[in-house]
């Protein structure tokens, strides 16, 4: 498993170094114009699918058949990725923070339940996203898998607008997604090792 996680960050080493300089450049910018949380959004999201962008590395490098004599098992490929894409979005979520709480105090703004919100919103997005770009992105070609991007937002939404009718107030709107998000990452784990698994991934 750390083989494979390696693997993963020498693929994204550069990618990775560019989409943190266009972050914090573009990121902080935004954060002066709109709410300073933003960035903790924004950062846990932009890491998170760069994790998926390696699926289809892995396709175009040859690396499936490389893998096919190397002593790792296809559910040991597949479990990488759900756990790349929780360690960059979880990556993405300290660092939002750390750079939210900077600009809020520089500004002298710093609100604690809006941090608190808006980091459930981010865990929320990136979980709801993760459970179904990555299996998609197994499935389907490149082109393909940008639908399950696609949906997963206007889903979340869906979701945190039925969580805020059924809710008495922001935050416990924001836990019930949360609590949604979570089952939906395991759901699409647990299925996904036990279908997708079987096919040729490898």
């Amino acid at each position: 498993m750390k083989g494979l996680l390696l693997k993963d960050y020498y693929l994204i080493r550069s990618v990775l170094y560019i989409i943190l300089v266009v972050f914090a450049v573009v990121g902080i910018g935004m954060s002066f114009l709109t709410s300073t949380w933003v960035l903790t959004v924004l950062a846990t999201v932009m890491l998170g699918m760069i994790s998926v962008t390696t699926i289809n590395m892995d396709k175009n490098s040859g690396w499936r058949k490389v893998s096919v004599v190397l002593p790792v098992s296809r559910k040991a490929i597949l479990d990488s990725k759900y756990i790349l894409y929780l360690l960059l979005s979880g990556a993405g979520l300290f660092l939002g923070v750390i750079l939210s709480v900077v600009v809020s105090i520089l500004k002298g703004q710093l609100d604690y339940q809006s941090m608190l919100l808006f980091v459930s919103i981010s865990i929320a997005m990136a979980l709801f996203s993760g459970s179904m770009t990555i299996p998609f992105a197994f499935l389907f070609s490149e082109e393909k898998s940008m639908l399950a991007l696609i949906m997963a937002y206007p889903l979340s939404t869906v979701v945190f607008v039925g969580a805020a009718l059924l809710a008495d107030s922001k935050m416990a709107a924001c836990a019930l997604t949360v609590i949604v998000g979570i089952m939906l990452y395991i759901i699409s784990w647990i299925t996904s090792r036990k279908h997708i698994a079987k096919r040729d991934i490898s």
